[in-house]
């Protein structure tokens, strides 16, 4: 099924690892010529490699979300390069696992510049580029702590929520333009393999090796996750899953949908 995304310019934002990886994958097996938007410079060149792979044009660049004139630069690079922006994903993010009373100032404003902010700077760039195509896809990776809010994860899951409400506000301004802006929020999603997946859950402080007896009690919480059949095995997200949501409010089918928060996540949050 052709879901007109081909020939399309797509940038993601954290594509060098994770989640950002296989969005990029998804959407370049899609045919659409992907921008690998991410501060780390020599992930993005190795998931930029990975899409050329499979027929598409990649641009690696480096790119700190948090500096508004980087992300300026980014956006213009793109369309200069490729002759204008379609699609934006907001991947970028971090988080810090961490009881409230003992995170830091310096931690709050670390997820909310990454996550928040760098979600406002690329929506701000890119949309002029999308505008001058006659319409565009914006879609920002929530999470399901922005719905109903994640212990040891206070000020992430605010900044996720805020990414909610921003978006839902923003579709209202710039549906005239043809550009629809949703959200897909994942729940607890596997790290994934493929270049700098360990780096990303350094930095929320979560160990970097598996562990099977906290996933199999984290497994007890996502209907999705529990075999009925004893013979399928219990799992929690991977990056596919979100990949393939995004995917879908990237395509055409999608036109008339905007200002929606789709959960991928097992069924672990059923809010409407």
């Amino acid at each position: 099924m052709d879901l007109g995304i081909k020939g399309k310019t797509a940038v993601v934002t954290g594509a060098a690892s994770n989640i950002g990886r296989m969005i990029a994958l998804t959407l370049a097996a899609e045919g659409a010529n992907i921008v690998i938007a991410d501060i780390d410079e020599d992930g993005a060149k190795g998931v930029a490699a990975e899409c050329e792979a499979k027929g598409v044009k990649a641009l690696p660049v480096k790119t700190d979300v948090t500096n508004q004139e980087n992300v300026k630069a980014m956006m213009k690079q793109a369309a200069d390069t490729f002759g204008g922006i379609d699609i934006l994903v907001n991947d970028a993010a971090i988080f810090i696992t961490k009881v409230f009373l003992e995170s830091t100032p310096e931690e709050w404003a670390k997820q909310i510049n990454v996550n928040y902010y760098g979600t406002i700077h690329c929506c701000y760039e890119a949309i002029p580029y999308m505008r001058e195509r006659g319409g565009g896809r914006i879609i920002s990776v929530g999470s399901d702590a922005g719905r109903v809010g994640e212990n040891r994860q206070a000020v992430y899951s605010g900044t996720k929520g805020a990414i909610i409400a921003f978006s839902k506000a923003l579709c209202q301004e710039i549906g005239r333009y043809g550009i629809t802006v949703n959200v897909v929020c994942p729940g607890a999603t596997l790290p994934g393999e493929g270049p700098g997946r360990r780096g990303f859950w350094k930095e929320a402080n979560v160990p970097t090796k598996r562990n099977p007896e906290r996933e199999a009690a984290m497994v007890k919480l996502y209907p999705m996750a529990k075999k009925a059949d004893g013979d399928t095995p219990a799992r929690l997200g991977l990056p596919e899953d979100v990949a393939n949501a995004i995917t879908y409010l990237a395509s055409d089918q999608a036109y008339f949908v905007t200002g929606q928060v789709l959960s991928a996540s097992g069924g672990f949050t059923r809010a409407g």
